[in-house]
Protein backbone atom coordinates (compact mmCIF):
# COMPACT_ATOMS: atom_id res chain seq x y z
CA UNK A 1 0.00 0.00 0.00
CA UNK A 2 1.52 4.00 -1.00
CA UNK A 3 -0.25 6.87 1.23
CA UNK A 4 -1.41 8.47 -1.88
CA UNK A 5 -4.03 5.02 -1.98
CA UNK A 6 -7.13 6.36 -2.79
CA UNK A 7 -6.48 10.11 -3.16
CA UNK A 8 -6.98 11.73 -6.35
CA UNK A 9 -7.15 15.40 -7.94
CA UNK A 10 -4.75 17.30 -9.62
CA UNK A 11 -0.54 17.92 -10.02
CA UNK A 12 1.13 21.18 -11.51
CA UNK A 13 2.27 20.81 -15.19
CA UNK A 14 4.81 23.32 -14.48
CA UNK A 15 8.26 22.46 -16.03
CA UNK A 16 10.22 23.31 -12.78
CA UNK A 17 8.40 20.19 -11.09
CA UNK A 18 7.45 17.64 -13.52
CA UNK A 19 9.44 16.42 -16.31
CA UNK A 20 8.72 13.49 -18.66
CA UNK A 21 10.59 10.36 -18.12
CA UNK A 22 12.20 10.09 -21.07
CA UNK A 23 14.81 12.98 -23.09
CA UNK A 24 12.89 13.98 -26.31
CA UNK A 25 15.97 15.65 -27.34
CA UNK A 26 19.13 14.60 -29.18
CA UNK A 27 22.16 14.92 -27.05
CA UNK A 28 25.37 14.21 -28.43
CA UNK A 29 27.05 12.53 -25.43
CA UNK A 30 25.05 11.16 -22.20
CA UNK A 31 26.42 9.60 -18.93
CA UNK A 32 25.14 6.61 -16.91
CA UNK A 33 24.42 7.52 -13.48
CA UNK A 34 22.05 4.13 -12.67
CA UNK A 35 24.27 2.61 -10.18
CA UNK A 36 23.55 -1.19 -11.86
CA UNK A 37 24.55 0.16 -15.47
CA UNK A 38 22.76 0.28 -18.67
CA UNK A 39 22.41 -2.54 -20.74
CA UNK A 40 23.27 -1.66 -24.69
CA UNK A 41 20.51 -3.72 -27.22
CA UNK A 42 20.92 -4.43 -30.69
CA UNK A 43 17.14 -3.54 -31.76
CA UNK A 44 15.16 -0.38 -30.87
CA UNK A 45 13.07 -2.65 -29.03
CA UNK A 46 15.46 -3.80 -26.77
CA UNK A 47 16.30 -6.72 -27.14
CA UNK A 48 19.45 -8.71 -28.02
CA UNK A 49 21.58 -7.60 -25.25
CA UNK A 50 25.14 -6.77 -26.73
CA UNK A 51 26.70 -5.83 -23.09
CA UNK A 52 26.35 -3.47 -20.09
CA UNK A 53 27.92 0.42 -19.48
CA UNK A 54 29.02 1.10 -16.29
CA UNK A 55 27.80 4.06 -14.26
CA UNK A 56 30.36 6.62 -14.85
CA UNK A 57 30.51 5.85 -18.48
CA UNK A 58 30.43 8.61 -20.89
CA UNK A 59 28.21 7.90 -24.21
CA UNK A 60 28.26 9.39 -27.77
CA UNK A 61 25.07 9.56 -29.37
CA UNK A 62 24.38 9.69 -33.28
CA UNK A 63 20.46 10.25 -33.07
CA UNK A 64 17.29 9.27 -30.77
CA UNK A 65 14.64 7.07 -31.89
CA UNK A 66 11.25 6.49 -30.83
CA UNK A 67 9.45 3.23 -29.99
CA UNK A 68 6.16 3.13 -29.21
CA UNK A 69 6.08 5.79 -26.54
CA UNK A 70 9.02 5.71 -25.23
CA UNK A 71 12.59 7.05 -27.14
CA UNK A 72 15.69 5.21 -27.41
CA UNK A 73 19.49 6.96 -28.29
CA UNK A 74 21.51 5.37 -30.55
CA UNK A 75 25.55 4.70 -29.85
CA UNK A 76 28.11 5.20 -32.56
CA UNK A 77 27.88 1.74 -32.56
CA UNK A 78 24.51 1.05 -33.38
CA UNK A 79 23.21 -0.09 -30.53
CA UNK A 80 20.43 1.04 -28.60
CA UNK A 81 20.03 2.12 -25.09
CA UNK A 82 17.83 3.83 -23.04
CA UNK A 83 16.45 7.16 -22.83
CA UNK A 84 15.28 6.97 -19.52
CA UNK A 85 16.33 10.46 -17.33
CA UNK A 86 16.72 7.80 -14.05
CA UNK A 87 19.53 5.95 -15.74
CA UNK A 88 21.04 8.47 -18.06
CA UNK A 89 22.15 11.91 -17.90
CA UNK A 90 22.45 14.41 -21.03
CA UNK A 91 26.12 15.53 -21.65
CA UNK A 92 29.27 14.64 -19.78
CA UNK A 93 29.39 14.39 -15.56
CA UNK A 94 31.92 14.22 -13.46
CA UNK A 95 32.11 10.72 -11.12
CA UNK A 96 33.12 11.27 -7.58
CA UNK A 97 36.44 9.32 -6.95
CA UNK A 98 37.53 10.01 -3.67
CA UNK A 99 36.10 11.45 -0.40
CA UNK A 100 37.52 12.65 2.76
CA UNK A 101 35.48 12.14 6.28
CA UNK A 102 34.87 15.32 8.03
CA UNK A 103 33.18 13.80 11.13
CA UNK A 104 33.89 9.76 12.15
CA UNK A 105 31.67 7.56 9.91
CA UNK A 106 31.65 3.87 10.24
CA UNK A 107 30.75 1.59 6.88
CA UNK A 108 27.84 -0.76 6.49
CA UNK A 109 26.76 -3.57 4.98
CA UNK A 110 24.13 -2.49 2.81
CA UNK A 111 22.66 0.84 0.88
CA UNK A 112 19.86 1.41 3.35
CA UNK A 113 23.14 1.74 5.98
CA UNK A 114 20.82 -1.32 8.32
CA UNK A 115 24.11 -3.83 9.29
CA UNK A 116 27.25 -1.96 10.50
CA UNK A 117 30.83 -3.51 9.72
CA UNK A 118 32.06 -4.90 13.08
CA UNK A 119 35.56 -2.44 13.65
CA UNK A 120 35.16 -0.10 10.54
CA UNK A 121 34.91 3.22 11.28
CA UNK A 122 36.79 5.56 9.77
CA UNK A 123 38.23 8.98 11.16
CA UNK A 124 38.41 12.61 10.32
CA UNK A 125 40.86 13.59 7.60
CA UNK A 126 40.65 9.55 5.79
CA UNK A 127 40.50 9.60 2.17
CA UNK A 128 38.93 6.99 0.92
CA UNK A 129 37.92 5.40 -2.56
CA UNK A 130 34.54 5.05 -4.30
CA UNK A 131 33.28 2.36 -6.42
CA UNK A 132 30.20 4.28 -7.36
CA UNK A 133 26.99 5.46 -5.95
CA UNK A 134 23.91 4.71 -4.86
CA UNK A 135 20.44 5.78 -3.02
CA UNK A 136 18.89 4.32 0.09
CA UNK A 137 15.30 2.79 -0.63
CA UNK A 138 15.89 3.01 -4.30
CA UNK A 139 12.26 1.59 -5.14
CA UNK A 140 10.28 3.00 -2.06
CA UNK A 141 7.40 5.38 -2.99
CA UNK A 142 6.74 6.41 0.71
CA UNK A 143 10.89 6.41 2.02
CA UNK A 144 13.06 9.46 1.51
CA UNK A 145 16.19 8.53 -0.83
CA UNK A 146 19.37 9.98 0.47
CA UNK A 147 23.19 9.04 -1.27
CA UNK A 148 25.29 6.36 -0.20
CA UNK A 149 28.70 5.93 -1.65
CA UNK A 150 29.87 2.62 -2.19
CA UNK A 151 33.36 1.47 -1.21
CA UNK A 152 35.94 -1.45 -0.84
CA UNK A 153 33.56 -3.43 1.71
CA UNK A 154 30.38 -1.67 2.11
CA UNK A 155 28.73 1.76 2.08
CA UNK A 156 29.47 5.15 3.86
CA UNK A 157 26.86 7.92 3.63
CA UNK A 158 27.30 10.76 0.98
CA UNK A 159 26.02 13.22 3.34
CA UNK A 160 27.48 16.39 3.01
CA UNK A 161 28.09 17.09 6.48
CA UNK A 162 30.48 14.30 7.26
CA UNK A 163 31.79 13.70 4.01
CA UNK A 164 33.46 15.69 0.83
CA UNK A 165 34.53 15.11 -2.34
CA UNK A 166 38.09 15.75 -3.34
CA UNK A 167 39.84 14.72 -6.35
Amino acid sequence: MTKNRGKTGYITAQWAYVRPVYYQTDHSTVTVINPRGVNAYMYKNLTAKVRNYRQGTVLHVTKIVHHNLTTRYVLTNGQYITANRKLVTMNQQAQPRYIKVKKAIYRYQDVNLSKRNRHTHFKKGTRIKIKNYDYSHANSVSNHCALRYHIAGGYITGNAKYVKIVK
